[in-house]
């Protein structure tokens, strides 16, 4: 990803996600991206490509850090397929 399409704002990541020792640290870094979204427009509408384009992994591997998360409380997700699925 270039410069100019990475975000240009801060995350927060609460004491409860920091000290969480059930997620993993880039799980945790995860949730500060998808909270900084969040904050912009008040729901996150990224992409498991486009966070795994961010941190260098396959967007499967997001979409498991994402579950973990989801899993444990720290976030809800809503899937909106288009006609390609």
């Amino acid at each position: 990803m270039n410069e100019e399409n990475k975000p240009a704002y801060y995350a927060i990541i609460p004491s409860e996600v920091r000290y969480c020792e059930e997620l993993k640290f880039t799980e945790r870094l995860l949730y500060g991206e998808i909270t900084a979204l969040a904050g912009k427009e008040g729901y996150c509408f990224a992409t498991n490509r486009y966070f795994g384009e961010l941190y260098h992994v396959i967007p499967g591997t997001i979409s498991r850090w994402i579950n973990h998360l989801e899993n444990l409380g720290f976030v809800k997700t809503e899937v909106i397929r288009n006609d390609k699925n």
